[in-house]
């Protein structure tokens, strides 16, 4: 029972690059959303089956009467739709469908499957995800030397790919990875596997080359640096790798045959590093710079310009509602996918209006809360994984996507569920 749901539970979580790569990169099912949820959901709803519905573990009571009471609100909201919005009907009750089963299924899990199967799990499924990647890239005839490397697909006549989908299992990976490593003589993965992996996930990051990963598996490496390690055991732990002939063999070769491959592949590295220079000055600058709330958007990062459009457009939208005393809109906001922001916290402020707001940040804060608590204080490897989980959908909630996504609040059921306090 627990393998099945610790499996069901890993593929849900770390699955989707692979599931790309068969849906997609071997054109399975081209653009098929419907193939992607089956595979992705078929495994945890079939767990539902095999579920003693009278045996209950209570979860995070505050966190998950919360999130509970946060799908109710937003799916009254989609009920209540203005009948000329462009929101599809029928998608919409179908995530929905996804969102409520996948809140039950959840909630009816029981600790035991967050075992050292899990992470096992975790590991293998993320690697099968990014040797597809790797494998599609190189491959491809058309991949140029510094393109973000993604699974491209074609969906209403225009091409494709999402690199952050590959780059969010790298960074699941390379904390299961970690977590291996920390807790070797639980987990039973030896050193070279883990170790190996880690390398390959941190590959795929700088292929993907997506800032929010980068960010996610840098705030990662700082915590977990902070909260394990002292000088003592950063020389115990050097003093422990080194002395494997093994690690010691593995390091030389792979600093060698590194230096190697970068001399011999300057034209691929070079856009690598040029993007994240560019990226990380336009960050600088934008907290060194007195006059950034002047500057004009960049011509050479179009994503980056419309999301800063579409956040002018909110609080324009809100100084305007306030100006002319539409009061209701400010409370109780524009109404369901009002806007495309592309920001999710700015995203329930716009749609679901200023009281919503309040509430979805009091959860928020209160998961990050317990996240951090977690990460201090770890209860098991399987909630301390949860907890740096979170932090890519920490990044993500002020910065990409939507809010309403069944990764994303499956995310914050899954951290309600396990961690408790």
């Amino acid at each position: 029972m627990e393998h099945r749901e610790a499996m069901a539970l890993a593929i849900f979580i770390a699955g989707l690059p692979f599931i790309f790569f068969l849906r997609d990169g071997l054109r399975l099912a081209p653009a098929n959303t419907y193939f992607s949820i089956a595979l992705l959901f078929g495994p945890l709803a079939l767990t539902l089956l095999f579920k003693d519905l009278k045996y209950f573990e209570s979860p995070n009571k505050p966190g998950m009467f919360m999130i509970g009471w946060f799908l109710i609100i937003t799916f009254v909201y989609f009920i209540l739709r203005d009948r000329f919005t462009a929101v599809q009907g029928l998608t919409e009750t179908f995530n929905y469908i996804l969102l409520f089963t996948l809140f039950v299924s959840i909630n009816f899990m029981r600790q035991v499957s967050l075992s050292k199967f899990f992470i096992h799990a975790i590991i293998f499924i993320s690697l099968i995800g990014a040797a597809s990647l790797l494998y599609y890239t190189f491959t491809n005839p058309l991949y140029q030397i510094g393109q973000r490397a993604s699974i491209s697909f074609e969906e209403d006549g225009a091409k494709g790919g999402n690199p952050h989908i590959n780059a969010r299992g790298a960074f699941y990976g390379l904390i299961a990875c970690v977590i291996a490593l920390k807790y070797q003589k639980k987990i039973n993965l030896g050193i070279l596997y883990p170790t190996v992996s880690i390398l390959l996930f941190i590959v795929v990051l700088f292929l993907t080359q997506t800032m929010l990963g980068f960010m996610a598996a840098f705030l990662f490496i700082s915590l977990f640096t902070y909260f394990n390690f002292n000088f003592s055991s950063v020389v115990s732990t050097a003093k422990f790798f080194l002395f494997k002939w093994y690690v010691l063999l593995a390091l030389v070769l792979g600093i060698g045959k590194g230096i190697v491959e970068i001399k011999n592949n300057e034209e691929f590295i070079t856009p690598i590093t040029n993007y994240l220079t560019f990226r990380v000055n336009n960050i600088v600058k934008s907290f060194t710079n007195p006059d950034n709330k002047k500057r004009k958007p960049s011509n050479s990062d179009e994503s980056a310009n419309m999301r800063i459009h579409l956040l002018t457009t909110v609080f324009e939208n809100a100084e305007e509602n306030f100006t002319e005393g539409k009061v209701r809109y400010i409370l109780f906001g524009n109404g369901f996918k009002h806007l495309y922001v592309d920001v999710p916290y700015i995203e329930v402020f716009d749609s679901f209006g200023l009281i919503v707001f309040v509430f979805y940040s009091i959860m928020f804060f209160y998961m990050a809360k317990l996240c951090l608590g977690e990460i201090k204080n770890p209860k098991s490897f399987g909630t301390e994984f949860l907890a740096y989980f979170f932090i890519y959908y920490f990044i993500a909630n002020f910065t990409a996507a939507l809010v309403i996504d069944y990764t994303r609040l499956g995310t914050y059921m899954l951290i309600f569920k396990f961690i408790k306090k």
